[in-house]
């Protein structure tokens, strides 16, 4: 009899101890709603309109990239524009050039038009790019006419490409490759490479050979694809990477 009254008492305690919980999840449940809200209303914001903007329109310039971490200096709400625009891409991907392991691009002076969606003014922009060897190496076997091909790179401007190439009538022996050393250089959109010497297996090549090879790799990138202009104004290579030094129109980002 004693046990059947402790459960009884107990049942009638249950919907009071809920009704007084109830206070507290209504609580949780209007500072949940209340933090979405906010959240939604700073990503709202003029100010992060125009980042996002901003930010949506830089892909356009170079290619899509795993990952974009944009910086933004001076923003001014009201005429929508900013004093500078810096930003990193990782493993950027534009038409007709190798992967670009990490690019930097610094745009000064930028007005955005929340209008139309884009860009409407820069005063200057630079942009430097990092390609690494092994990724030319990727580049020259997907998009050239060579089996298999390794880069070496030499301080300051200095490569020898291992490549076994296709060149018709020219056939290799099996597991010979040919060593072509030179410069990289870089004019206009494309990056380029000299050939000063040729060997295969020990033994010099002709002229003629070195002139068909050259007409092979070259251009090793070009970038004349970019919906923006750009010149190459400088290479050098440190390690593994070759750096690239690029200067773009500015009128051509207004797009």
């Amino acid at each position: 009899m004693s046990m059947q009254l402790k459960v009884a008492v107990a049942d009638r305690k249950a919907p009071a101890q809920r009704l007084l919980n109830r206070p507290m999840q209504w609580t949780i449940a209007g500072i949940t709603v209340l933090g979405l809200t906010a959240v939604g209303i700073v990503s709202c914001t003029p100010a992060n309109l125009v980042e996002q903007g901003i930010e949506r329109e830089l892909p356009k310039y170079v290619g899509p990239a795993e990952s974009y971490d944009v910086k933004i200096d001076g923003l001014k709400v009201v005429s929508s524009s900013a004093d500078s625009v810096v930003a990193v891409g990782e493993r950027v991907k534009p038409q007709g050039a190798p992967v670009i392991d990490r690019l930097v691009l610094d745009l000064q002076g930028v007005v955005y038009s929340r209008e139309q969606g884009r860009l409407s003014q820069v005063d200057s922009a630079k942009l430097t790019a990092v390609i690494k060897s092994y990724d030319l190496a990727d580049f020259l076997e997907s998009d050239r006419n060579v089996r298999s091909a390794e880069v070496v790179l030499r301080s300051p401007d200095r490569a020898t490409l291992r490549i076994q190439p296709n060149l018709g009538s020219f056939v290799l022996p099996a597991g010979i490759t040919v060593d072509v050393t030179g410069r990289l250089v870089g004019a206009g959109t494309q990056l380029s490479f000299e050939i000063e010497e040729v060997s295969a297996a020990g033994l010099d090549l002709s002229a003629m050979v070195a002139k068909r090879l050259s007409d092979l790799i070259n251009p090793l990138a070009d970038l004349k694809d970019l919906p923006v202009s750009i010149e190459i104004t400088s290479v050098m290579v440190a390690g593994e990477s070759i750096g690239l030094e690029v200067v773009g129109d500015p009128k051509s980002f207004s797009m």
